[in-house]
């Protein structure tokens, strides 16, 4: 899957960075839910990455004292640019991070204005483009557009995703006459369907900067107009932890008195 997708872009977009998301199921005395964490490793191969990345679910869990099942994991590469209203500036992690912590922390943030709330396939249409950003500000509905923050140096950062399209589901032929059978495959086929719905797979994770989600939206749609995937489905989030794969992988390898010098 993720050779297909690195495919849709050249070496040069794209850098040493992966979004991962897993799927996860803990158990905690005798009860169990469902959980989904992210997390972007950068400086490594795919491969030692995704491992590593598994590595992260069972360690911060057994931290806890529970026990996890990997359900799911899937690996989208990031592209090596943040997309931003100037245009496409080089991924800075560490700045990144400050500077996310920085905004949710300016005096009276309204989340609400970041627009996380608004239906990012409907709005902006991917096959109506607006020219500019004020002219994507005159064309949004009235309701839409007074709820988002358009302050241009009120700038948040959004970890944006072009979705692959949907499986086409597959039923396998069944003995007619055996009925139990075919409502064991079913209820798996639901059930399956059910948990897999929950993280899609992921063409290319992009970082933006923008006064809203829908200008991130546009900013994304614009870039990725002259591509395959100009009519994929996306999704915009907060942004999740970077941390490097060297880092990653020394948390994991610490002992408990590094991870925590105050424990006796």
């Amino acid at each position: 899957m993720l050779n297909r997708q690195l495919s849709n872009f050249s070496n040069s977009q794209l850098m040493n960075s992966f979004l991962f998301t897993g799927l996860i199921t803990q158990f905690t005395q005798g009860r169990s839910s469902d959980g989904c964490i992210s997390l972007i490793l950068y400086g490594g191969e795919l491969e030692a990455a995704r491992d590593l990345f598994e590595k992260t679910l069972n360690f911060s869990n057994e931290a806890e004292r529970r026990e996890v099942r990997v359900d799911k994991i899937i690996a989208a590469p990031v592209l090596e640019s943040v997309l931003a209203e100037t245009g496409p500036v080089p991924i800075d992690w560490d700045a990144i991070a400050r500077e996310t912590f920085e905004m949710l922390e300016r005096p009276g943030e309204d989340p609400f204005a970041q627009g996380y709330w608004v239906d990012f396939n409907q709005w902006p249409a991917p096959d109506k483009l607006s020219a500019s950003i004020e002219a994507l500000q005159a064309e949004l509905p009235e309701d839409i557009r007074s709820g988002l923050n358009w302050a241009p140096e009120n700038q948040y950062y959004f970890l944006a995703a072009i979705l692959s399209p949907p499986p086409v589901p597959r039923f396998d032929d069944v003995d007619e006459g055996v009925e139990n059978d075919v409502g064991e495959e079913e209820e798996a086929l639901e059930s399956d369907s059910s948990a897999n719905s929950q993280i899609p797979e992921k063409e290319l994770a992009v970082v933006i900067r923008a006064r809203n989600g829908v200008v991130a939206a546009w900013l994304l749609r614009n870039f990725a107009r002259t591509t395959p995937l100009a009519a994929n489905a996306i999704e915009l989030s907060p942004m999740c932890e970077a941390v490097s794969v060297a880092e990653a992988k020394s948390r994991i390898e610490a002992t408990p008195k590094e991870r925590n010098p105050e424990q006796p």
